[in-house]
């Protein structure tokens, strides 16, 4: 329980994932369709009100790989 307190967690950045999509012209209910979630879910994700970062790093492949 001491480690867990006391151990720093490394939070990767979200930041980059809004003006990746939208560099991209793709929108947000066809990212949001790609990985079979609402719209909601994806812009929650990259207003870091919801903290998953499984699929910030897929999101942010497959936005780099378009």
């Amino acid at each position: 329980m001491f480690r867990c307190l006391t151990t720093t967690v490394t939070v990767p950045d979200i930041a980059d994932l809004r003006p990746l999509w939208q560099s991209e012209n793709m929108t947000l209910t066809a990212a949001a369709r790609h990985f079979g979630l609402s719209p909601t879910a994806i812009s929650t994700l990259e207003r870091g009100l919801r903290r998953d970062d499984d699929l910030a790093s897929a999101y942010r492949e497959c936005l780099n790989a378009a």
